[in-house]
């Protein structure tokens, strides 16, 4: 099991290493995807140990069964299941199958697998925070990097950070939560480690604005307004309202170097009149395909094959996504797979707010930490972000999503189990 923990620290640090790809006996594969499978096989082969006879397997499975029909994972685990349903009916119906099951491959059965090992494996407050350290730290890694790309001049044609990444918008999606992960640090721990985390807060910031990503912007603006409002700390509350005001100066200097234009300005070559014709496409494909949608992978041919049905010739060609992960959701897993995502999220969003526990946490963490609502917030960024690109549909991103529907899911089990022993105590003392 101490194994298996620290397998899960290093897969979430090692997340951008999706980037190193090769083929395993002439099946493509990454590196982040095998650390992923090898986790997964070590505690499949630990589960496996531990049953010793068949009346124990038979007891796992009635046990299974009742688990996945309670009320508090009922909803999950109808959205999984409808998710998954509309991915494989999507890709088996795919015109590009090898793509499509290189994506269900890396973007939804890897990922998974982690989530299970994940919620098997991390039961307590402190595993939860190391998680997330493990998160901000493979974040601060990629910032620096970003930094130096940025020191040496490595730029996109028009001017933007894109580091490691095939574009500033992925970058930006990766730094963007652990922006909000390392705020909530900040707030949070003791003052002798507050200088750090201001450092590395600034560390993050610095590649994050030089990627000039609006939906990051927006995505954060969305993510701190919630823990403002959630948030009944007066103290903690001011300080995310600083936090705030901080980051909206910072977008407003951002869109002042001529950005806004290219953001609003409805004629020419505008990045927003450019979504609009992306969006439009994909309304006209939904359309034709309202059920069981084109399968993963496929939008870019799909998307070009609709070029003649507009009179205003595309603003962009290379479109792999909708830049909506609504959109990209409906079309590449139809209706059974959308509806699905949406169960995931209303179970996510339905849950009672907790505090990284229900418990208070021994040392690691203090209580301010706990009221901060951080996993909602995190999936409202991923969200609102997710109005203006796709923040799901990559490897490091879906695993992103699923590290937070995983936390979720520990908060809600340590809530119950507190819960029911609240009730054990109340019913022996009447």
């Amino acid at each position: 099991m101490i194994i298996l923990k620290y397998g899960i620290y290093l897969v979430i640090f090692s997340m951008p290493l999706y980037l190193w790809s090769f083929s395993f006996f002439g099946i493509p594969v990454n590196f982040l995807e095998m650390m992923i499978y090898i986790l997964f096989m070590l505690w499949l082969s630990e589960k496996i140990r531990r049953l010793k006879s068949k009346k124990e397997i038979f007891s796992l499975i009635d046990s299974f069964k009742q688990y996945y029909f309670s009320k508090e994972y009922c909803l999950l685990h109808l959205g999984i299941t409808l998710l998954f349903l509309g991915v494989i009916i999507s890709t088996s119906l795919s015109s590009d199958l090898r793509t499509s099951l290189g994506i269900f491959k890396g973007w939804f059965v890897s990922p998974f697998l982690f989530f299970i090992v994940f919620i098997n494996v991390i039961k307590k407050n402190e595993q939860i925070i190391w998680s997330l350290k493990s998160w901000l730290v493979s974040g601060v890694v990629v910032a620096l990097i970003s930094i130096f790309y940025l020191l040496i001049g490595e730029m996109t044609f028009d001017g933007r950070l894109k580091a490691l990444f095939l574009s500033p918008n992925y970058l930006a999606m990766y730094l963007a939560p652990v922006l909000l992960i390392i705020i909530a640090f900040v707030l949070s721990t003791e003052k002798k480690k507050k200088l750090l985390n201001l450092i590395m807060l600034i560390i993050i910031l610095v590649p994050l604005y030089f990627t000039f990503s609006y939906g990051a912007f927006l995505g954060i603006f969305a993510g701190i307004l919630y823990l403002i409002i959630k948030n009944r700390n007066l103290k903690i509350r001011k300080a995310y309202i600083f936090a705030f005001i901080l980051i909206l100066f910072s977008g407003f200097i951002y869109l002042s170097l001529n950005k806004f234009d290219q953001i609003s300005n409805f004629g020419n070559r505008s990045s927003f009149h450019s979504r609009i014709m992306i969006w439009d496409t994909a309304r006209e494909i939904v359309e034709d395909n309202p059920l069981l949608g084109i399968g993963p992978g496929t939008f870019q041919e799909t998307y070009l094959s609709y070029a003649n049905e507009f009179s205003e010739p595309y603003l962009e060609w290379a479109v792999p996504q909708p830049h909506n992960i609504f959109l990209a959701f409906y079309l590449q897993t139809g209706i059974i797979g959308f509806l699905g995502f949406i169960f995931i999220l209303i179970w996510l969003f339905s849950c009672r707010d907790m505090a990284l526990s229900s418990l208070k946490s021994t040392g690691s963490v203090n209580y301010g930490f706990e009221k901060t609502y951080i996993i909602n917030a995190l999936m409202i960024y991923i969200l609102a972000h997710g109005f203006v690109d796709t923040t799901f549909w990559k490897n490091d991103l879906a695993l992103m999503f699923w590290i937070i529907v995983g936390i979720k899911f520990i908060q809600t089990k340590q809530y119950n189990s507190l819960n029911n022993e609240n009730k054990s105590v109340d019913n022996n003392l009447n």
